[in-house]
């Protein structure tokens, strides 16, 4: 039904005059329609690029702007998924850079991404760092409504790729003891997508 509304809201913007503004309510359409995407048909769905690349589009239209923020974590994640591992670092390394610039409610979300993707490059010392990092920057009140950009819990997400990372590293008691810890905050969060892998 989401799918539904945001692309019925897409065709009727093309109707309306190019200016910055409906640049603007496009760039939120798409944004959302992206992390919808991804919830419904899966990180790899042709769609989600499409969605994404749209909102990256627009936001060079824009200009800089703290929108690109969700546009390119949702780029790294369908990259990491489609094991392009370069690009999706490419655009990991933007969107850190951008959140310490511009938005640092997103530093969190910016290095679990970095560290997922070192983590599928097999860089685990640098993985466990970026998701250590993530983890001392979130608090569950305030960073959940980057729920509703990321369609991730970013907490969960924190500690399950910990959880791999130490595992990998040879710390099988600290990696149990953040599995551990990321059932209990997919527990709280009620979010059955928050207890599958991230």
């Amino acid at each position: 039904e989401a799918i539904s509304h945001l692309t019925k809201g897409l065709e009727l913007l093309r109707l309306l005059p190019d200016t910055p503004e409906r640049a603007q309510q496009e760039l939120l359409l798409q944004t959302t329609l992206g992390s919808t995407l991804m919830v419904t048909k899966g990180l790899a769905a042709p769609e989600v690029e499409q969605a994404y690349l749209r909102a990256r589009e627009l936001c060079r239209q824009v200009g800089e702007t703290p929108q690109l923020l969700p546009v390119l974590f949702g780029l790294c994640r369908f990259y990491n998924i489609q094991a392009e591992y370069q690009t999706a670092r490419e655009l990991g390394e933007q969107l850190l850079k951008l959140a310490q610039r511009i938005e640092p409610t997103h530093l969190v979300g910016a290095h679990y991404m970095r560290g997922a993707n070192l983590y599928w490059l097999g860089e685990l010392a640098s993985t466990r760092a970026h998701m250590e990092q993530g983890l001392v920057l979130y608090n569950r009140q305030q960073h959940h409504s980057l729920v509703f950009f990321y369609a991730v819990d970013i907490g969960v997400s924190c500690l399950s790729y910990a959880s791999f990372t130490l595992w990998y590293l040879g710390y099988p008691d600290q990696a149990w003891e953040r599995v551990q810890e990321a059932l209990a905050l997919a527990e709280k969060r009620a979010r059955p997508k928050s207890r599958q892998r991230q």
